[in-house]
């Protein structure tokens, strides 16, 4: 158990929330980058870029690539703010030693190799 001896326990801010909402924060740019990575394409062929049989393969391709891309970006997103929602607003300061050194993980931003 963890108490001051008294029996009671200082409660303070729960530093996991504070991570996951920067990790939401840090996110947010590559997640958008996903949901749209595909609109230029879908726009081009929806001007006409490309007609016929085979284009309207490759469109109807390129749509369901965009709407499985996008959900998988919002799932990501709809993920970590359950496990926001999930976290107490406060918790046992003797509780937070444990926390990870170096969250938020940063991330390279997408399309980046390093």
């Amino acid at each position: 158990m963890c108490d001051d001896g008294t029996g009671t326990h200082e409660m303070v801010p729960n530093p996991r929330r504070e991570q996951i909402r920067a990790t939401l924060t840090n996110l947010a740019p590559d997640l958008e980058a996903l949901r749209t990575a595909f609109d230029p394409a879908e726009r081009a062929m929806s001007a006409g870029a490309w007609t016929g049989t085979l284009a309207d393969r490759f469109g109807d391709g390129l749509s369901a690539r965009a709407r499985r891309l996008g959900r998988a970006a919002e799932q990501a997103r709809e993920q970590l703010l359950d496990e926001l929602a999930a976290e107490p607003e406060q918790v046992r300061r003797c509780e937070t030693f444990g926390t990870v050194p170096g969250w938020p993980l940063t991330l390279p931003p997408v399309g980046s190799r390093g």
